[in-house]
């Protein structure tokens, strides 16, 4: 059997492209070479991990020792190969942000975010989601640093700059609130409950929001706790769960 080629060897190959350049300029080429090439992969993985979140898939599969998934975040953070889950939760984002258009455009969207870099895509994706827009954002991003990109995003949804203090009367208890979430999925129907929250109670103020939902939701369950008999639990009821599993962790 012929020996493997030397890792050495090919990347020698590698670099000598570059050659009649000095050093480093040869090495800063190469490298804008591999991102070329990795970025339009980390970009399509968002779209089709969306995909995945949304139907589920992650709870009809196996790891590579054939045991399932406990958790949405364990099969993500093993498959993307991220620590944070909140860095999870902006590359589906991402993806979820990219089925919103139709081919060719998605198409030519996947090779212009490519070329912006997916650290601002993520940045940018909220406001192409509610605003459209996706050249001149994405336009911004190529021109602008992470961190007037960020105000400017925020700005043009009507929120406040991360990092910037004092937050909104309630912000602190809404983002406490989302990081106890198990999953993506609850995380969205948090989300969702906090965005209608402003439109019933008339206050942005998610305290507000949940005093009112609390209010709202007890004279039901004080009228469902006395009822006699047994009782299916609430939180297997709503499907709290993470999709595909029971309330002891146990997948389907």
């Amino acid at each position: 059997m012929p020996n493997a080629p030397d890792s050495s060897e090919a990347i020698r190959r590698f670099l000598g492209q570059w050659s009649p350049m000095t050093r480093a300029e040869g090495l800063h080429l190469a490298l804008q070479s591999l991102r070329d090439r990795v970025e339009p992969d980390r970009v399509l993985a968002c779209e089709l991990a969306w995909e995945v979140h949304a139907q589920g898939y992650w709870s009809q599969v196996r790891n590579a020792d054939g045991t399932s998934y406990p958790t949405e975040e364990a099969y993500f953070r093993d498959v993307l190969g991220l620590a944070s889950w909140r860095t999870a939760y902006k590359r589906l984002a991402v993806g979820r942000m990219l089925i919103m258009f139709e081919e060719p455009e998605r198409s030519l969207l996947r090779s212009s975010i490519a070329r912006v870099g997916l650290a601002k895509a993520t940045v940018v994706a909220p406001a192409i989601e509610r605003l459209g827009e996706w050249r001149t954002w994405l336009q911004c991003a190529s021109e602008m640093s992470t961190v007037l990109l960020q105000e400017k995003v925020s700005e043009a949804l009507d929120a406040l700059p991360r990092g910037h203090e004092p937050s909104p009367p309630g912000e602190r208890f809404r983002r406490a609130v989302l990081s106890a979430m198990p999953d993506i999925e609850a995380m969205e129907l948090v989300e969702r409950f906090f965005e209608l929250g402003k439109r019933v109670v008339s206050s942005p103020n998610p305290i507000a929001i949940f005093l009112a939902g609390c209010r709202e939701c007890l004279p039901e369950w004080e009228f469902q706790a006395a009822r006699p008999g047994p009782r299916v639990d609430r939180e297997q009821k709503s499907g709290f769960c993470p999709r595909g599993q029971k309330p002891d962790g146990d997948a389907q």
